[in-house]
């Protein structure tokens, strides 16, 4: 499969709850990033990801809407927004930015990037409110440096 058929088939299998065809699209050792520095979030293996995911409580269907989706070589980024309601009643709305690395036709590494307040606003969850984690890199591979004091002072390249 193609990067972009793969993302099409990840959104496709978590929209329809269906673990089993979701987790065979992840390579096993997968490495997983949900940015933020909630309990949740950082950098873990596949298994910490699903274990991770019951922190969303829906109460009913969640709709997903994706939006412009990009392919470079084994990389493919798409924005996505959800809409569900929430066991209690909170009406959960949030935007992310997704960025899955494909090689075999699975996932070898996957970033996701969403709106952690509204998180935090929506989900009274100790994985959620607990204590927040320390912030961790997201770059793994750094293919520039820059140092700068300000945008109107200037900046200087590093090697």
């Amino acid at each position: 499969m193609t990067p972009e058929a793969v993302a099409t088939a990840w959104v496709e299998a978590a929209v329809a709850g269906d673990a089993a065809a979701l987790r065979a699209l992840f390579a096993p050792d997968c490495r997983v990033f949900v940015a933020g520095d909630m309990p949740f979030c950082g950098w873990m293996d596949v298994d910490a990801f699903f274990a991770q995911t019951a922190v969303l409580p829906l109460d009913g269907p969640i709709v997903f809407e994706v939006g412009e989706m990009v392919t470079q070589g084994p990389r493919v980024w798409f924005e996505a927004q959800s809409a569900a309601r929430l066991v209690g009643g909170a009406d959960y709305r949030n935007i992310y930015i997704f960025q899955l690395q494909v090689q075999g036709g699975l996932i070898v590494e996957y970033k996701e990037f969403g709106d952690t307040l509204h998180i935090w606003r929506t989900i009274d969850d100790p994985r959620v409110r607990g204590e927040p984690i320390a912030r961790q890199p997201l770059v793994t591979h750094v293919t520039q440096r820059l140092v700068g004091n300000a945008i109107a002072r200037g900046t200087v390249r590093e090697a």
